[in-house]
C-alpha cells in the first residue's frame, strides 16, 4: 500500500533561487579585501558548491592566502552574500503560486540547503 505524501522538501539553492553568482560575487569581494580573486572559469570548475571555508582552505594551498585570514574574509564573505541577499532575493510568480498551492492543499513544507542557517531565513 502506497502512502499518500505528506510533505515535500525543496532544496534551496538552484531550485527556489539561484544565489551561485551572489556567493561567487560575494566572496571576490571579500578576497579583493586582500588583492586576491578567484576567476569566473576557476569559480566554475574548481570552487562552485564547495563552502566557503574549503575554498579558502584550497587558496591556503594554491596560492598561499595566510591561513589566519580565513576567519575574517570567512565572516566577511557572509555579510556580503547578505546584502546580495536582501537586494536581490526577490519570490517569482510561479514560486509563490507553487509554494501556496501546496499549503492550501495540505502539504507541509521545508527547505534544505547546505548554506549556513541564517541566509536560508530559519525563523520563516
Amino acid at each position: 500500500m502506497l502512502s499518500k505524501i505528506k510533505a515535500v522538501i525543496f532544496d534551496m539553492d538552484g531550485v527556489l533561487i539561484d544565489a551561485r553568482d551572489w556567493h561567487y560575487e560575494a566572496l571576490n569581494k571579500a578576497l579583493n579585501l586582500f588583492g586576491m580573486e578567484i576567476s569566473r572559469y576557476d569559480h566554475l570548475v574548481t570552487y562552485d558548491g564547495l563552502p566557503t571555508k574549503k575554498k579558502l582552505e584550497m587558496l591556503t594551498i594554491e596560492r598561499g592566502l595566510p591561513r589566519r585570514l580565513h576567519s575574517f574574509i570567512n565572516d566577511m564573505k557572509q555579510q556580503y552574500t547578505m546584502e546580495l541577499v536582501h537586494t536581490r532575493c526577490k519570490p517569482t510568480f510561479n514560486h509563490q503560486f507553487a509554494l501556496s498551492r501546496l499549503r492550501a492543499d495540505g502539504y507541509r513544507m521545508a527547505v534544505c540547503s547546505n548554506a549556513i542557517r541564517k541566509s536560508i531565513g530559519s525563523d520563516a
